[in-house]
């Protein structure tokens, strides 16, 4: 008899489980990411990815809810290998730690910079700061400079 219990429990489970509605993530809609970069003008946080996506907010917050709701699919900032940032968004770096994998490796830059390229270059000449090793004290961010077709990392 306790058998049949267990049995009978065990059937209306996977009859339950058959019926109820999982909503998938169709993969061919994820857009992974490898580069991010973090700019600030006139009080507007822009942020600006590899694959060509944007968002813009007063906030940080807002502005990777902009970049959330304005890409078509879904952005998978999971898998950011790199963090580029203007010098006057070094106060957003605590933010970004909680955001971003402690793994991912940061650097700044000055003005714009052609992101496809940057993120070749840094698969090269990785920087050795990581989000996790400024989470823990670490401050010297190298500052990646780009001059026409060269680009180079200085440590700071």
């Amino acid at each position: 008899m306790k058998y049949w219990a267990w049995y009978i429990g065990a059937v209306a489970l996977v009859a339950v489980l058959g019926w109820m509605p999982f909503a998938g993530t169709d993969v061919a809609r994820l857009q992974p990411v490898e580069l991010i970069f973090v700019s600030q003008e006139e009080n507007r946080v822009q942020v600006e990815t590899d694959t060509g996506d944007s968002g813009r907010g007063q906030t940080l917050e807002l502005a990777l809810e902009d970049l959330y709701t304005g890409t078509p699919g879904e952005i998978f900032l999971e898998t950011a290998e790199y963090l580029l940032i203007t010098p006057q968004c070094r106060g957003l770096l605590p933010e970004l730690t909680k955001t971003l994998r402690p793994s991912c490796k940061v650097c700044l830059t000055e003005g714009a910079a052609d992101l496809e390229e940057a993120a070749a270059y840094l698969s090269v000449h990785e920087p050795r700061l990581t989000l996790q090793d400024y989470r823990t004290g670490d401050e010297n961010i190298p500052l990646l400079i780009t001059e026409g077709d060269r680009a180079y990392l200085v440590p700071q």
